[in-house]
């Protein structure tokens, strides 16, 4: 499976004091977890960052991903 992947439905993210950001694929959601994302990281973050793994390696389910990567954002309070 590619990892360029478009997720069923963007996810909606809080950015700065008033943006928002869609992540709509897999490719997104694993740049952020890896590069933009806080650097307190809890159990849903971990759990995200092996789901996109194992989506883009065609082991999971996208759709699986994008569920635990929607957790971790609202775990993170980023999720708008």
């Amino acid at each position: 499976m590619p990892i360029d992947q478009t997720f069923h439905e963007p996810v909606l993210l809080k950015t700065g004091k008033s943006g928002l950001a869609e992540i709509r694929t897999l490719a997104q959601a694993r740049d952020l977890l890896r590069e933009g994302w806080p650097e307190t990281h809890g159990k849903w973050y971990y759990a995200a960052d092996r789901a996109c793994a194992d989506a883009a390696n065609g082991k999971a389910s996208v759709h699986i991903a994008r569920r635990i990567f929607v957790y971790a954002a609202e775990e993170a309070r980023l999720r708008a």
